[in-house]
């Protein structure tokens, strides 16, 4: 049974839990349906399974960091080392291999209300432990919520970075990086930066409003920002074109006409997403900037605009449902970031700006953590998935970056 959940998760982590049949699940075990059948009755048998196995993947790091003897900062440093066991015991077929919580409001309410309340538990005890740290080290976050987000996003990415991969080699490495980038940040001085200076949120063009292009390209943006909105939360299979049109409140033949099929529309918003930050590396490049200054100008640009509700940021791992050659070229773009940013990141180190970090793993954190809705922006955590408007977000930026920027234990 534990090889059908684990194939299971592996399935819906790849093309979400809508387009995820039994008979998938049954083909990557060399099984027939009835033989899955015999375990789990329905598909949202098996996903209540699934996921809550991923719940209790999650307690269990969590509680073992609760446990630990240290103070607050150590004790978030050991989740990760408690997470990344964990991910050694699912390589080695000891323990089920863990679905992505993001997922969770494509599942029907029974499962979701079930896993949803033990998950967001496990939010509100990690979120104990930031208020903790703060308590203790007097850092000048205006509230935890940001900082347990990231703490969050980066015990996704580690959880994606080892994927269904069954050599465990790896795991210990991402977690050192992720570690080392945890516990005293990515600047080499305590100063902060100071806040985000005020950004021009309206940065594409302005349209005429008697120019009918411009009013097409005015609705294409925003069925793209509402498609990104969407697909973030409920994946692509959960999601349909007659609930994006409802959103914006249009009708159908008016969505469709700039919009012909859900795949299509997913690339779109994809591209979109890539776009977006691309333009931001761009802008950084082209300033006078120091490197500390260009990294901190892209990342507060970009949190901030997704903290406001300006610029949804489709998280790229949705390519999966594409072709294979779209996949590639996405996984190429994301990348070219990458590449970009540790490009930024190597020249910080050499002028002494920022830590001398692994730049190969750590370039690929903060790709990630340029995705809000990366990780767990938790329909698991209904008290804690709307952080980025619960404050002004500009100090909701601020508080990100700082932990990001400075670490739990400032500069080494």
């Amino acid at each position: 049974m534990r090889a059908i959940v684990s194939a299971a998760a592996e399935r819906f982590n790849a093309q979400g839990y809508a387009h995820t049949r039994l008979e998938d699940v049954a083909g990557d075990l060399g099984l027939t349906k009835t033989s899955i059948s015999y375990y789990f009755a329905s598909k949202e048998d098996l996903a209540e399974a699934v996921f809550q196995a991923s719940a209790g993947f999650l307690h269990d790091a969590v509680h073992s960091a609760i446990k630990f003897q240290g103070d607050a900062a150590s004790r978030l440093l050991h989740l990760f080392d408690a997470y990344a066991g964990q991910l050694r015991e699912a390589a080695a077929g000891r323990r089920v291999h863990l679905a992505a919580l993001r997922d969770l409001d494509a599942l029907p309410e029974t499962v979701r209300s079930q896993v949803s309340e033990r998950a967001s538990d496990c939010v509100s005890d990690v979120n104990a432990l930031v208020e903790a740290w703060i308590a203790e080290t007097g850092a000048p976050l205006g509230r935890p919520e940001p900082a347990t987000f990231l703490i969050l996003e980066l015990l996704d990415w580690l959880a994606e970075h080892q994927g269904a991969a069954r050599d465990t080699s790896g795991v210990d490495a991402a977690r050192d990086a992720v570690c080392a980038l945890l516990a005293h940040g990515l600047s080499a001085g305590p100063a902060p930066l100071g806040p985000p200076q005020p950004l021009d949120l309206a940065l594409d063009e302005a349209p005429a409003i008697f120019d009918r292009d411009a009013r097409n390209r005015m609705k294409r943006e925003a069925f793209l920002k509402a498609g990104a909105r969407l697909f973030n939360q409920k994946g692509f299979g959960g999601t349909s074109l007659a609930e994006v049109a409802s959103a914006l409140g249009v009708t159908r033949g008016a969505f469709y006409y700039h919009i012909q099929d859900k795949e299509q529309f997913l690339d779109q918003c994809l591209d979109r997403s890539l776009e977006s930050v691309e333009r931001a590396l761009d802008r950084a490049d082209e300033s006078e900037l120091g490197p500390l200054g260009r990294l901190h100008s892209v990342l507060a640009e970009l949190i901030y605009r997704q903290a406001s509700g300006v610029e949804p940021l489709l998280r790229p791992g949705m390519a999966a449902v594409l072709p294979a050659a779209r996949q590639r070229r996405y996984r190429s773009r994301m990348q070219a970031i990458a590449r970009r940013l540790g490009d930024i990141l190597t020249e910080g180190a050499g002028s002494g700006e920022m830590r001398a970090l692994e730049a190969s793993i750590t370039e690929d954190i903060v790709a990630s953590l340029i995705f809000l809705n990366g990780g767990y922006t938790l329909a698991a955590a209904n008290s804690f998935s709307s952080w980025s408007v619960s404050e002004e977000p500009r100090t909701a930026t601020n508080d990100y970056l700082h932990l990001l920027l400075h670490g739990l234990k400032g500069p080494a």
